[in-house]
């Protein structure tokens, strides 16, 4: 059992996002700013520089043609969408150094969100949403609370997550009983530390539930729903071993026609892979 209050001042004191996305997000919101800034920026992070390209070639764009560099990055997939992968990456970095404990591995944890991530996105394009900027990154970032519990009481919640899984229980009551905060709650509170847009936010506290405000449901929707899909299909290990029942209301914002997950399932598979 954890100290509650403890939890939420470790939470606070977690580390800011590297420089590369604060600069980014400065750039991007100066209208004088031309893609040739942007891909300036980047490109003075190698690595991020290669995962992006990386990223932009995967068949979850599907761009016919090869990309080569940041700038044709840029163009084919829009500034924001752009700043949302850098986003990705950069979480990613503040990772980096995280263990790995007996119990559980945060491979799987990351494997699980990438799978979120992709099923978003590929359920956005499915109910023909027009702008799916933001779609792959909420789904990717959506378990960011576990992150952060596995990085600030690692083994104590690498067991939490064995028992849980191995016992079949409600994660969000097991997390509730012994450390008296949810993944959802603690990444709320760093998405709000962070400033991340509204949808992504929402996306990461309310993806177990599907607690609406009005506002980005499609998104929510389709985090909620991925999440589930994620699990059936067992890609990574959330931590749960319990597939749980979509909220009713998710079918408003997703109208999917007969047949559209068998439909879909190679799609995901390839794109996760």
């Amino acid at each position: 059992m954890k100290n509650y209050q403890e939890l939420i001042s470790k939470i606070q004191d977690f580390p800011t996002l590297p420089t590369i996305y604060s600069s980014l997000l400065e750039t991007i919101s100066n209208p004088l700013s031309t893609v040739q800034d942007v891909a300036n920026i980047i490109s003075k992070d190698q690595a991020s520089t290669v995962k992006l390209i990386k990223v932009v070639n995967s068949p979850l764009y599907g761009i016919a043609t090869k990309v080569d560099t940041v700038s044709q990055a840029i163009f084919y997939l829009g500034f924001n969408e752009v700043k949302n992968i850098i986003l990705a990456l950069s979480i990613l970095k503040l990772f980096n150094d995280t263990k790995s404990f007996t119990y559980f591995d945060i491979i799987d944890l990351w494997k699980h969100s990438i799978a979120v991530g992709i099923i978003t996105r590929i359920l956005g394009q499915k109910i023909s949403i027009v702008n799916l900027e933001n779609y792959f990154v909420a789904g990717l970032l959506h378990d960011i609370g576990k992150l952060i519990f596995y990085r600030i009481i690692g083994d104590d919640y690498a067991k939490l997550l064995s028992y849980n899984y191995n016992n079949n229980l409600v994660l969000e009551e097991t997390e509730r009983k012994e450390l008296g905060i949810t993944h959802e709650i603690a990444g709320e509170l760093i998405a709000n530390q962070w400033k991340l847009p509204h949808s992504i936010t929402q996306a990461i506290k309310s993806h177990s539930t599907f607690r609406t405000d009005g506002t980005s449901d499609s998104i929510l929707a389709c985090v909620h729903l991925a999440n589930i899909i994620a699990n059936l299909l067992m890609l990574g290990n959330s931590g749960s071993n319990l597939v749980a029942q979509p909220n009713y209301n998710v079918w408003n914002y997703i109208n999917l026609p007969s047949g559209s997950f068998k439909e879909m399932f190679q799609e995901i598979i390839d794109s996760y892979n």
